[in-house]
């Protein structure tokens, strides 16, 4: 009965504004299917060009990994420059010390050489009172 029935359809006639509207109908729904491949085919094609695009790009693991490894070499060279900056002090430190001795002794020196010239200076001046101020005892 079926076929009798599809059969009789296609026996049956059909006016041209039921054919326009059919013929429009069938249009709609091709383009709908033709929209839907196209934009499948297109996400397709986008979908392969970004992973292309996209391939010689870092994954998050591999820059945590990079980056774990910079930071622990800047960690390394920051501890080595601070001990180089330590030595560096501790020698300038010795150098200072070292500068500071010889200033106090050349100072001390010089200060000698004022203190020998008036070495004899109280004597002097007791004879100085002896002959100005006779009368004055000691």
């Amino acid at each position: 009965m079926v076929m009798a029935n599809a059969t009789d359809d296609m026996l049956t006639p059909v006016t041209r504004g039921e054919l326009r509207q059919e013929l429009q109908e069938l249009e709609v729904r091709l383009e709908q299917r033709l929209e839907q491949k196209l934009e499948q085919k297109l996400e397709q094609k986008l979908e392969q060009k970004l992973e292309h695009k996209l391939a010689h790009l870092a994954t998050k693991a591999e820059l945590e990994i990079w980056g774990g490894a910079l930071l622990a070499r800047i960690e390394l060279q920051g501890r080595q420059l601070l001990e180089r900056i330590d030595g560096t002090e501790q020698r300038l430190l010795v150098e200072l010390a070292r500068h500071t001795r010889a200033i106090q002794e050349s100072m001390s020196a010089q200060i000698s050489v004022i203190d020998e010239k008036y070495n004899d200076l109280p004597a002097r001046v007791s004879r100085l009172e002896v002959t100005v101020f006779p009368s004055r005892r000691r």
